[in-house]
């Protein structure tokens, strides 16, 4: 008989950051199905509905869900996210930690302002930061953080000075986490590495950098197209069972071998 005991997620918590849409509306969706209790973490209030939508489909797996306003960027919230999580925990732990939340404007080195430098690093660095520290005493034995990345931390993409220098630092937390919370606290870190995926972000960027981006998904091994969400969250799952207990401080490749 098949054993898959080494996959499954019931009983754990998450906390997916982001999760209104995209890649983390279907992380959160399938960490649920999975069999974990998971808090969806949504912005701002054009994003309460399909949140509560997700949040209500994720249930429907027999789990505990609930969406939750939190704005990452700013220290202050990132309780409300903790409080959430232990709300609906079975264990009264957080398992599974999962940054996904992320600003991606392009912008050449030229066009680059101090807001747009200060808005990315509050959400994609500082929030994740903070973020974790509050849920360190909560995390137990086993419990996984796994970072949401991109090819752009390391294909060196024009348009993504400060996007790509916040994707380089999620890269750099994992490895430095995966020693400060390895052997003295048993919790893994690892990062999944997307190229393009077919996301609201993708849809919504300028029409010269996906013309821009063409040759690249033309060339991209495994096929030549953009991702889907559903090519990605299950790698992030992945990362979150107990089978995956011998990876941390790595990046996954969730690129379709643009770059490992």
């Amino acid at each position: 008989m098949p054993d898959f005991k080494g996959l499954e997620l019931t009983g754990k918590t998450a906390i997916v950051t982001g999760a209104s849409r995209g890649i983390g509306a279907e992380i959160a969706r399938l960490l649920g199905k999975r069999g974990a209790n998971v808090v969806v973490n949504y912005v701002s209030a054009g994003s309460q509905q399909r949140s509560e939508d997700l949040s209500k489909t994720i249930r429907e797996y027999g789990v505990k869900a609930v969406a939750v306003q939190a704005d990452i960027s700013k220290v202050a919230e990132c309780p409300k996210l903790i409080e959430a999580a232990l709300g609906i925990s079975e264990t009264g732990k957080v398992e599974i930690l999962i940054h996904n939340a992320a600003l991606g404007v392009d912008a050449n080195l030229v066009e680059v302002t101090e807001e747009l430098f200060a808005t990315h690093f509050d959400t994609n660095v500082k929030g994740p930061i903070f973020l974790t520290k509050a849920a360190e005493p909560h995390l137990p034995q086993g419990g996984r953080v796994v970072f949401v990345s991109s090819a752009a931390a390391r294909l060196g993409v024009a348009g993504q000075t400060v996007y790509a220098a916040t994707k380089a630092a999620n890269e750099a937390l994992a490895r430095v986490w995966a020693v400060e919370l390895g052997q003295s606290h048993g919790i893994t870190v690892n990062c999944v590495n997307p190229g393009p995926v077919a996301t609201d972000q993708w849809n919504e960027s300028d029409e010269q950098f996906r013309n821009d981006m063409k040759p690249l998904i033309d060339s991209t091994p495994a096929a030549a197209r953009i991702a889907e969400p559903n090519d990605i969250a299950p790698l992030v799952a992945f990362l979150c069972t107990e089978d995956a207990r011998w990876s941390s401080g790595g990046v996954l490749c969730a690129n379709g071998g643009l770059y490992n």
